[in-house]
């Protein structure tokens, strides 16, 4: 994991000086069975926090032949480290490693590993920005996105998917998740995949958004240190039933002031996330 000390420092001094509490954005649309789907999305920091975080490919790009500082940022934020890949090997170990711990279970002693299939989607200006390495950039952050889940829900994804996809550069909201979701065909055909993760990094008015109880989410890269894992694990925490608790709740990864700094749950998320461990 990646820290950022005096960044996490400021977000939460900007976080503590707002009057009013941040009401979550919400919002719901009819999904592929006909049914309501309520929609959340992750708003970004106040204030100048975010400025970075929130500019496009292009931006970001065009900033950093004029900065320095933002050259040397983008250039840090671009090394991708060793994949953290599952591959085959690792996934008919963690597939035998479920079989035993269901021998286990049987016999009244462990309880099994839930898999999860995660499909990876991620837009042009994501495949831009990290290049032939984009898919390594976005499996790393799903592997450190599941590490709590693994840790306190014996809950693992397991990426078994990859497509790419070409958002609209017109489309900064809420819709982009339903665009990814109907341009992939996953509306038509899960193709044997449990969960959609999709990545972008053309601007966007929030920061994610997440089907709550449903099976797919979709976020903004996010150029801060070790913030996109942070991010991923809030996302696919709504899958879970999880709700946001604005900017005033619990330490939790679901209350904005401490989501980039902790991977722990409260206990009425991890108990929802109990409630719903085979979700999937």
């Amino acid at each position: 994991m990646k820290n950022n000390g005096i960044v996490i420092g400021v977000v939460f001094v900007a976080v503590m000086v707002i009057i009013a509490v941040s009401i979550p954005t919400i919002a719901t649309r009819m999904n592929s069975e006909n049914q309501e789907q309520i929609i959340i999305g992750t708003p970004w920091f106040p204030g100048d926090i975010d400025k970075l975080n929130k500019l496009g490919t292009d931006e970001i790009l065009a900033l950093a032949e004029e900065n320095e500082t933002i050259r040397e940022l983008v250039e840090k934020d671009r090394q991708i480290e060793p994949a953290q890949i599952e591959g085959l090997e690792d996934v008919l170990i963690s597939k035998a490693a479920s079989i035993m711990s269901d021998q286990s279970l049987a016999n009244g002693s462990k309880r099994s590993t839930v898999i999860v299939w995660v499909w990876i989607a991620a837009d042009e200006e994501y495949r831009d920005y990290f290049g032939s390495n984009w898919q390594t950039e976005a499996y790393n952050t799903i592997e450190s996105a599941d590490n709590a889940f693994f840790r306190d829900h014996d809950i693992s994804f397991v990426v078994g998917k990859y497509s790419e996809w070409d958002s609209n550069d017109n489309i900064h909201d809420s819709r982009l998740l339903a665009e990814v979701q109907e341009e992939t065909g996953w509306n038509d055909n899960h193709q044997g995949m449990d969960m959609l993760a999709a990545f972008t990094n053309q601007p966007t008015d929030h920061r994610g958004w997440a089907e709550l109880g449903g099976d797919a989410w979709i976020m903004k890269h996010q150029i801060t240190s070790g913030w996109d894992w942070h991010l991923a694990q809030h996302e696919s925490s709504h899958n879970y039933y999880c709700p946001d608790h604005g900017y005033w709740g619990p330490y939790c990864i679901m209350t904005y002031t401490f989501m980039m700094v902790t991977d722990q749950w409260c206990d009425d998320c991890d108990q929802t996330i109990e409630d719903n461990r085979n979700h999937f």
